[in-house]
């Protein structure tokens, strides 16, 4: 059962970021800067079966970045986790995010550091499910990985080679002149995490993957034409 009543006082931190999940929130904690992110109530859901769900999402996402980090991967360090509350308090990773970077000197060496920090992760068991340059921020220390609200415990082939190909699919549409020589930088990265055959199967599944989506975009416009949906 997530206790509801602490929602008022999250009024009172800066919004960073509200979505369909949940409320992202900057404030304090023990003199620290930190997110607060609380999973948000949803009216159209059984009240008892929407608080079991964002307990067990809280705890599964606090479980992720605590592994994630004990394995090397760099992610926001877990201040306090309150399933009954549905809510994280994480670090703060202050700068831009790789997708504001891609394109400004030096952001090859970034794009193999993303490579290597996913390929660690998946290494752990981890796949992230929302693998995009916007969910890479960039510090000094190199890239950090943030918002594991639909991370798995997972080391299926096809979960890992969904995630590369999100990451893909995601620099083709925001920087499609340098979307070649990033991906053979973040493969690179990846390679050196996973080692060279477990990186060229999930590449070889990653492109079977894109494959599939282009089949089924082209016989949607064929069944749209068919049915006029797509006439002059």
């Amino acid at each position: 059962m997530v206790w509801e009543a602490p929602v008022s006082w999250a009024e009172g931190l800066a919004l960073v970021k509200r979505g369909a999940e949940s409320e992202i929130r900057l404030g304090d904690f023990m003199g620290l800067r930190a997110i607060y992110k609380l999973r948000v109530r949803k009216a159209y859901m059984d009240p008892a079966l929407d608080s079991r769900l964002r307990a067990q999402r809280t705890l599964k996402e606090a479980k992720v970045l605590s592994l994630a980090r004990e394995r090397g991967v760099r992610v926001p360090r877990l201040y306090a986790v309150f399933p009954s509350m549905g809510l994280i308090v994480m670090e703060y990773v202050e700068g831009p995010t790789l997708k504001e970077v891609v394109g400004s000197p030096g952001w090859q060496a970034l794009a193999e550091d993303a490579g290597l920090q996913l390929g660690l992760l998946h290494a752990a068991g981890i796949v992230h499910g929302d693998s995009t340059t916007s969910n890479m921020v960039v510090t000094g220390e190199g890239v950090t990985l943030i918002d594991f609200g639909l991370a798995e415990f997972s080391s299926r082939l096809e979960d890992r080679a969904v995630d590369v190909h999100l990451l893909k699919e995601a620099v083709t549409s925001t920087h499609p002149g340098h979307a070649g020589e990033f991906m053979e930088a973040f493969m690179r990265g990846y390679s050196r995490a996973l080692g060279e055959a477990a990186a060229g199967e999930v590449e070889a599944r990653a492109r079977e993957v894109e494959m599939r989506g282009r089949y089924v975009a082209a016989r949607r416009s064929v069944w749209q034409a068919e049915a006029g949906e797509g006439g002059d």
